[in-house]
């Protein structure tokens, strides 16, 4: 390891390091099975192997060294060693938990559908969502010519527009006739 030398030898001993693996995506699976059993067998001290979905075609091999992650990968066609330092540990929990935005949707608000089979459309939020359960909001679609009023899921919908003051619900220009 070029980077460990003088001194980083001993610090390393005591953790584990995430390295950084490429592989096709949509055959991750496939090659954590591969990399699994070799490792079993060649008895390599590769402690896991993590896969996060939002990264497809990466792999995190954590390992005490880099040595030992080049022999794992070494042979398996489809698998390269990313070069560089090994990712923190830190990094990968950034990855792995990811706080909810939490968006305070109110009736009177625009909002835009970003999920579903009304994907794209603009909605008037009716009811703001109440209850344990499944959090859901009355909407009425903004831009068809009929009113529809739909319930959405509140993950499913984005903030385009705060609704007006507590007086006024409707937005200008959607006067009854």
């Amino acid at each position: 390891m070029s980077e460990g030398a003088g001194g980083g030898g001993e610090e390393r001993k005591g953790r584990a390091f995430f390295f950084v693996v490429k592989v096709p995506a949509g055959q991750e699976a496939g090659i954590i099975k591969l990399l699994a059993k070799k490792a079993e067998y060649s008895r390599l001290g590769v402690r896991s192997i993590l896969f996060v979905p939002r990264l497809r075609g990466y792999l995190f091999l954590e390992a005490d060294r880099e040595y030992e992650v080049r022999k794992l990968v070494r042979g398996v066609s489809r698998a390269k060693m990313l070069p560089g330092s090994p990712v923190p540990l830190s990094e990968i929990d950034a990855l792995l938990y990811r706080e909810p935005e939490k968006i305070e949707i109110e009736p009177g608000d625009i909002v835009q559908i970003i999920r579903g089979n009304f994907k794209g459309f603009r909605a008037l939020v009716l009811s703001s969502p109440s209850g344990k359960g499944r959090k859901l909001i009355t909407a009425r679609l903004l831009d068809i010519e009929r009113d529809w009023e739909v319930q959405l899921p509140v993950d499913s919908v984005k903030l385009v527009e705060k609704g007006k003051e507590k007086g006024e619900e409707a937005p200008p220009g959607e006067e009854e006739a």
